[in-house]
């Protein structure tokens, strides 16, 4: 993630339409998100102006013909930001165990879901009738 982290450093130099511009190439047609959202969510300044960029573009868009794929792309983007990085696995933890049940129910053993979920109650029935019409009981 070296990589990354010189880009988080560029974007930390460059002017705001710089790093609009930067912003909108990597947003544009992203239908994954990119790691280097990870490495931007990192730095709290950065992510505070690239937050604001994604808001401002995301208002820019609105009149834009593909405004549902920018939607997609800049919610995809805010996403990437917002979500921690998943934990490396620690090579020396146990893989989980396969959990079975450990006792088997046979067919005559009796089960609560054997029973009905739901108990028919009595309803009423209603009759609807038109104004001025009497109701009989």
């Amino acid at each position: 993630m070296p990589a990354h982290d010189a880009i988080v450093e560029q974007w930390l130099a460059m002017s705001h339409p710089d790093l609009i511009n930067h912003v909108r190439r990597l947003v544009r047609g992203a239908s994954r998100p990119s790691p280097v959202w990870t490495a931007v969510a990192a730095h709290p300044v950065l992510v505070a102006r690239v937050r604001g960029i994604l808001s401002a573009l995301h208002a820019q868009m609105a009149d834009h013909r593909d405004h549902a794929m920018w939607t997609l792309w800049i919610t995809n983007a805010r996403h990437a930001l917002t979500t921690p990085p998943p934990a490396p696995a620690r090579p020396d933890t146990p893989p989980p165990e396969d959990v079975s049940p450990s006792t088997r129910l046979t067919a005559g053993s009796a089960t609560p879901a054997a029973t009905p979920s739901h108990r028919p109650t009595a309803v009423t029935p209603v009759t609807f009738r038109a104004p001025g019409h009497p109701a009989a009981m």
